[in-house]
């Protein structure tokens, strides 16, 4: 097999795209800050960051479903290393099982892979983890119980569920994923809610959580797949044209990134894979960047499954030009990893290799070891995109420095000051 064909597009444009993150990480995820600390000229000083204001994010989906306790335990360190945000599921079919009755508390009754919110949020809080919810209209994961109802009936359902969810966790989740997948769903002719339900659920989201930041989130066949044969026509872009054209309300978008595949059907050259190719990734990037509105790379699956331990390292490369190159576009905002361990991902059972475990897109494998692509993740995330030095104040009692936007903490001496930088300018006074 010609296991360079995978590869062939970003070794091909590999000057350009270097050029271009290294140009746009310098530039969008950046600033230039000035500490006026209470030190004398020549003291020494430490600076660590801490965060990121960027969003490194994974799902929080395995928390409580480990089939050992040790592995949970492996699960949230090795989460917390990297990740300063999780994905909270909200899947109407598992937080709703029978009507009326709300899975939000610890002691809820367990469903695999569907934590109740209050168990995650209580590791968010543990690790200092931002919370973000997942999903609040979907034509998936409807309760077999909403099946009985009439479409107008189902409206009335929904924004039912929104106000119990916001008058719960509006104060507690700043982001939510509030309508999900809908130009892709509708194209596929799947209308299991009512006739725009999409647009339907984004005004209750404008009314429910109007201090929330509210995402209208997109899957694959609607963005990469429809470029290959609709170009600037793909669906999703369609309607996000259609929704601003009309004030309907959301304030960021989401790109999903599944590649549901096995590395080695990756592999054939008849496929042609827009995902993978470079110049037509970064026109779909510029694409929705030149809305203006913050982006996310929502939903990411990269294959590291297969026959070949090669395929652990094919992986890890393309995960690192893939992170560059999100990290270096001007409007995103986060990168959300959706598996982080083999044998654990959705439509399988557990540790089989079935659904979507076939892929072998998580970051730590089974035995709950890093693959390659989490050494390069941490890599990224903690060293070579972290900004932390001793240096000494000026003589005007000043601490000048260029760094990464996010928190950091400031020791000087004997004090320990913690300031979030995260504007370009910024002058602060300890």
């Amino acid at each position: 097999m010609n296991r360079n064909y995978i590869l062939e597009s970003f070794l091909k444009n590999k000057e350009k795209l270097d050029k271009r993150n290294a140009e746009g990480i310098e530039k969008y995820r950046k600033g230039q800050f000035i500490l006026k600390l209470p030190a004398k000229a020549g003291q020494k000083v430490t600076v660590k960051q801490k965060k990121h204001a960027f969003y490194f994010g994974t799902t929080a989906f395995m928390l409580g479903s480990f089939e050992k306790p040790e592995k949970e335990t492996q699960y949230k360190k090795a989460f917390a290393n990297l990740f300063n945000q999780a994905v909270v599921p909200f899947y109407w079919s598992d937080f709703e099982p029978q009507e009326g009755h709300l899975r939000m508390r610890t002691d809820s009754e367990f469903i695999y892979r569907r934590p109740a919110p209050d168990i995650c949020l209580e590791f968010c809080s543990e690790y200092g983890i931002e919370p973000k919810g997942h999903c609040l209209t979907w034509n998936a994961f409807v309760p077999k119980w909403l099946e009985a109802y009439f479409p107008e009936e189902r409206k009335e359902i929904l924004e039912r569920r929104f106000k119990e969810i916001a008058d719960e966790y509006a104060s507690k989740i700043p982001s939510f994923d509030i309508v999900n997948e809908s130009a892709s769903n509708y194209r596929r002719g799947i209308k299991q809610l009512f006739e725009n339900y999409d647009e339907y659920g984004l005004q209750l989201g404008e009314k429910y959580f109007p201090d929330n930041i509210k995402i209208l989130n997109e899957t694959n066949e609607a963005i990469w797949r429809d470029y290959y044969t609709e170009g600037k026509y793909m669906a999703f872009n369609m309607q996000l044209q259609e929704f601003i054209r009309r004030g309907i309300p959301f304030d960021e978008i989401g790109l999903q990134y599944h590649i549901f595949k096995t590395t080695e059907e990756m592999e054939n050259p008849t496929v042609r894979n827009t995902y993978l190719d470079v110049e037509s990734m970064l026109e779909i990037l510029d694409i929705y960047d030149s809305y203006g509105y913050p982006m996310h790379i929502s939903e990411i699956t990269i294959p590291g499954s297969g026959l070949n331990d090669e395929n652990e390292e094919i992986q890890a490369y393309i995960v690192e030009e893939l992170y560059k190159t999100w990290f270096a576009t001007r409007n995103m905002k986060s990168i959300v990893w959706w598996n982080l361990v083999d044998g654990y991902a959705a439509y399988a059972p557990l540790g089989s290799n079935e659904g979507e475990n076939r892929c072998g897109g998580g970051l730590l494998r089974f035995d709950m070891s890093p693959k390659p692509a989490y050494e390069v993740l941490d890599n990224l995330i903690n060293k070579e995109w972290n900004t932390s030095f001793e240096t000494v104040v000026d003589k005007n009692g000043e601490l000048s420095f260029r760094g990464f936007y996010g928190e950091y903490e400031i020791m000087v001496g004997d004090n320990i000051y913690t300031v979030n930088l995260d504007s370009d300018g910024i002058e602060i006074l300890l």
